[in-house]
């Protein structure tokens, strides 16, 4: 006979019950964290880093994200929404993006145009000239920032004005978990290409902002590199998410851009309990029909693309 000690089938099922309640109450928050969809206006928009159009990884992940077993607090969407600015592209990714069944908050990535997210995708009655907001959920307090500041290359920056603002936050007295979203990754990871060329200019005085809040906080959340990584610094957790539409390698001291082939897109489920951080990381594939798009939408956009992440 099988020892009881590790017999599933032993649980009664009112202790189940009770244990599953105990569980619930240790999990404040599930939400799910996609990035770089760059979806265009054309259905046939790809680039040479790609081994589909960038609308056959948005259609399949909607798909995914309506189909979770669980129903996610929010979806939030770490930048780079469309390929470049262009208002036919915010529109169908609109009409795309707003099939997804769970409430989703955008960042702008350094491809976005935030007047033209803000108004067409959003339909907010008003402009603001920096797109960074803070909300709650679950006793939870969520920070998305705009690091799409003026940069030379595809990097970017908070500024001044926002770091003051990250850092008022950080330093009042606040016993809430803490969640930060920002498109840009911000410390440097001993690759040339994405300390130099990707990164936040200010990522440093960020991560310093970040510090007098480091006992509350359960993670940076960020998207721009196309792949999943992790980067611990201080305590502190720096997660990105795969982009769903390609994905890149990043070798220690590689200095360039190359696609990681045959890497599928992916999004993360993160859970925040009372106590740690959780991130599932999930992978899909794209069908044959979707690689396939059928009649552009709206006005034609270039099949091709130089743009870097």
């Amino acid at each position: 006979m099988s020892d009881p000690r590790f017999n599933t089938l032993s649980i009664k099922e009112h202790q189940l019950e009770a244990f599953l309640q105990q569980y619930k109450n240790e999990i404040l928050l599930n939400f799910v964290h996609i990035s770089d969809t760059h979806l265009s206006a054309d259905p046939h928009y790809t680039h040479d880093e790609a081994d589909y159009p960038s609308l056959a990884g948005a259609k399949a992940l909607v798909r995914q994200l309506n189909a979770l077993p669980f129903t996610p607090d929010f979806v939030v969407h770490t930048g780079d929404v469309v390929y470049d600015p262009d208002r036919d592209a915010y529109a169908a990714a609109r009409d795309l993006l707003s099939q997804i069944r769970h409430t989703v908050h955008y960042l702008v990535g350094n491809h976005d145009d935030r007047a033209m997210l803000q108004e067409i995708l959003l339909g907010a009655p008003t402009i603001r000239d920096r797109f960074h907001y803070e909300f709650e959920v679950h006793g939870v307090q969520v920070v998305c920032l705009d690091s799409c500041a003026p940069h030379p290359y595809a990097g970017g920056a908070l500024g001044d004005e926002q770091l003051a603002w990250l850092s008022a936050i950080c330093t009042a007295v606040d016993t809430r978990p803490l969640v930060v979203a920002v498109h840009h990754n911000a410390l440097p990871i001993g690759s040339a290409f994405w300390d130099e060329f990707m990164r936040m200019s200010d990522g440093e005085a960020f991560h310093r902002a970040l510090l007098p809040a480091q006992q509350r906080l359960r993670g940076v959340f960020f998207g721009h590199v196309h792949q999943a990584t992790e980067t611990y610094r201080d305590g502190i957790l720096y997660a990105s998410a795969p982009s769903t539409w390609y994905q890149l390698h990043c070798w220690p001291g590689h200095n360039g851009i190359e696609q990681d082939r045959g890497a599928e897109p992916g999004f993360n489920v993160v859970t925040i309990t009372r106590s740690q951080t959780f991130i599932r990381r999930h992978r899909f594939s794209v069908e044959a029909q979707d690689r396939v798009s059928a009649s552009p939408v709206g006005r034609g956009i270039s099949s091709t693309s130089a743009n870097s992440p």
